[in-house]
């Protein structure tokens, strides 16, 4: 796997390491806590990454994107071990499908997202790896914002890496 591709992937990589060092930051009792009203728990908004890495990685095999998942184990919202060994897991498995790609013709493969087209917008009925690997990197970085201000409202201690946000 080389060019944009490779690049994206170390890019998908960077916000990772942001998203479980917050994780591992935290007491396992803190997945219980809901600091913003209606924003749901520290455990939901982990279990919520790992769920939306799972829709990526399916794409990358079947060709189709859907957010609705009937998989959904509510359990790890309360198991921060069990989440981060899902997080690491499911995100080399997106590696591993992606470097199946070859990076020159990455526009012969589309996804077909019509099933989450209410999410994505009519203009993403299909997407090609490259454009998924994207919105999957934006929902991580939209993810990191909500972890700050979950952060911020219960004053934990940010983990050195997030000083990319200027936040320590």
């Amino acid at each position: 796997m080389t060019g944009v591709l490779f690049d994206k992937i170390k890019i998908l990589r960077f916000h990772n390491s942001l998203i479980t060092s917050s994780l591992k930051s935290i007491s396992p009792e803190f997945l219980t806590v809901c600091p913003i009203d209606n924003a749901g728990t520290f455990g939901k908004q982990f279990r919520h990454i790992l769920d939306i890495r799972k829709c990526y990685r399916d794409a990358f095999k079947s060709g189709i994107l859907d957010f609705y998942r009937k998989d959904i184990d509510h359990s790890l919202e309360n198991d921060k071990h069990g989440i981060l060994e899902e997080l690491k897991k499911i995100l080399e498995e997106i590696f591993a499908e992606v470097s199946q790609f070859d990076s020159h013709k990455l526009e012969e493969k589309w996804i077909d997202s019509t099933p989450s087209v209410r999410y994505l917008g009519e203009d993403y009925r299909t997407i090609s790896p490259l454009q998924a690997i994207e919105l999957l990197i934006e929902h991580e970085i939209f993810h990191e914002g909500e972890l700050a201000l979950y952060f911020r409202s219960t004053n934990i201690k940010f983990p050195e890496n997030w000083i990319t946000w200027g936040l320590i």
